[in-house]
């Protein structure tokens, strides 16, 4: 037998017994694991076990994909070599918090934000397309 034809029997098989499975009434399957000598709470146990482990590992194939795709997007906004004024540059950083709050920022112990904090600040903005830098004068 060759082994694309063993595995069309195989989920034919799997795909018969979920079948089945689905079926089955809880009491029914209950009934079945007491008969067996099996623990109902034991088995209840490690299928949410089973699942939490399975969504788990689907969450992280998509964090992931989410930051490959947020590398990607990161490395195609060059940082401008000339920065606007400080001035503007607070204006700009302060107006994109204010269209998109989940940008937050934390401000060290509510010391003052130093120049070179704005700058990149400014930049990490670019960097992620939260702000862009043709929108505004230099």
């Amino acid at each position: 037998m060759n082994q694309s034809k063993a595995r069309k029997e195989i989920a034919a098989l799997r795909d018969a017994a979920l079948e089945d499975l689905a079926k089955t009434s809880d009491s029914e399957l209950r009934k079945e694991a007491r008969e067996c000598g099996d623990d109902v709470g034991r088995i209840a146990a490690h299928m949410r076990s089973a699942m939490r482990d399975a969504a788990a590992s689907v969450n992280r194939q998509r964090l992931v994909v989410a930051r490959e795709q947020v590398d990607a997007k990161s490395q195609n906004r060059p940082i401008p070599l000339i920065r606007p004024a400080i001035d503007r540059i607070k204006q700009i950083v302060q107006a994109a918090f204010a269209t998109d709050p989940a940008l937050g920022v934390a401000y060290r112990e509510g010391k003052v934000t130093s120049t070179e904090d704005w700058y990149s600040l400014y930049d990490d903005l670019i960097k992620i397309g939260a702000i862009q830098p043709d929108d505004h004068e230099r």
